[in-house]
């Protein structure tokens, strides 16, 4: 958990911070508004405590900056017994609370549980709004593919019989049987292609495998490798892989899902090297900075990379950047909505070189918020 303390009397707050650091904490000091505001700059904070009294300006003109900058961040009065008129001001304007000083380590403490709390809640609600998008994709799909799916299947019968109508001896006195031919192929094709679009969509919005458990990534990478080893040696890509021991935690989750996020990132992997390049398959076991441990699979491209601008829409449905091969823009969508569904996330992440996609996934065990918070307090 990070945690900022902005308060001018340097003592207290580096006492306070210290005590904190013990208990597993990233905690920081900022004697002024001038040093708050450069905090800022950096990772997110996850609860900021600010004096009310501060030299130059005050920690209630403070506060107002920070809410419009981090709104998602908890603040946290600290006032003097002849400070309580301004701790009371501020509440107004957005802190969740005020702690009198000297304050108590364990009021601290409590303040922090609540700021964790709030921001798993905050999670969760995204999450659930995450998934009602994706069900809602999922009728949408359901309706498209079916209504373009009929008519499909009718042109690819009728192509069908078209083209063996033009296979007979008789059919090459006729002319331009050549571009007939031809016109009749690339028919088949794209709807053979447009089957596959419709496919894609519907595996976005569709329920989950019930068939779950501890997954060997490894295996499943290998597996999903073994299927695109013709096409990497075709455009000349180099695969390297790195995964935890075996002893190791596993995720949990479905084969089949598992297989089919890979077979999406890799593919845009190479999508991006079609001159060659280096393809990175590697996984950890991390913990966040909310105590979460998640078991985290990367894989990263030596591509061009992902533009600022359009980082922002990368896992939308229909968008892509591969205008000249007029690709679906589908395979990002389904890998992300698959890895939410699981209660996973994932990301497209800033790279030296290429392009890098994360996805943390949940292990098969994992230690509780609560655990975790009763033990800070007992080591109060």
């Amino acid at each position: 958990m990070r945690i900022l303390i902005v308060d001018d009397e340097e003592a207290f707050a580096e006492s306070l911070a210290q005590r904190l650091r013990l208990r597993g904490m990233d905690a920081a000091v900022a004697g002024d508004a001038t040093q708050a505001l450069a905090a800022l700059d950096g990772d997110p904070w996850d609860i900021i405590f600010l004096d009310v009294c501060l030299p130059g300006m005050d920690g209630v003109s403070l506060l107002k900056i920070l809410r419009e900058r981090c709104a998602d961040v908890d603040v946290v009065m600290l006032s003097g017994a002849t400070e309580m008129g301004k701790a009371v001001q501020a509440m107004r304007r957005g802190a969740r609370n005020w702690l009198s000083k000297p304050v108590a380590l364990e009021a601290v403490l409590e303040e922090c549980r609540k700021a964790r709390e709030r921001a798993e809640a905050r999670r969760r609600a995204a999450r659930l709004t995450e998934e009602a998008r994706w069900r809602s994709l999922g009728r949408i799909a359901e309706g498209v593919a079916h209504e373009v799916n009929n008519p499909l299947n009718i042109i690819v019968q009728a192509a069908g019989m078209v083209s063996d109508c033009l296979e007979g001896p008789e059919a090459d006195a006729l002319p331009d049987v050549a571009e007939a031919r031809d016109a009749l192929r690339v028919i088949v094709k794209q709807s053979l292609r447009v089957r596959e679009i419709t496919r894609k969509l519907l595996m976005a919005g569709k329920g989950l495998d019930p068939r779950t458990g501890p997954l060997d990534a490894p295996a499943v990478a290998r597996r999903v490798l073994g299927l695109l080893q013709g096409r990497m040696e075709q455009q000349n890509v180099r695969c390297e892989l790195s995964f935890p021991d075996e002893d190791a935690p596993r995720p949990h989750g479905s084969p089949l899902e598992l297989e089919q996020v890979l077979l999406h990132l890799l593919e845009n992997a190479l999508d991006a090297m079609p001159d060659g390049g280096l393809l990175r398959v590697s996984a950890e076991i991390e913990t966040d900075k909310d105590g979460e441990t998640d078991y985290v699979l990367r894989v990263s491209d030596s591509g061009p990379g992902i533009a600022a601008d359009i980082l922002p829409h990368i896992f939308e449905p229909f968008f892509t950047t591969h205008r000249e091969r007029k690709a679906a823009g589908l395979g990002l969508a389904v890998a992300r909505g698959l890895v939410v569904k699981r209660g996973g996330t994932l990301e497209a992440v800033p790279s030296d070189a290429g392009a890098c996609f994360v996805a943390r996934l949940p292990l098969e065990r994992q230690t509780s918020l609560d655990d975790s918070l009763s033990s800070d307090r007992s080591d109060a």
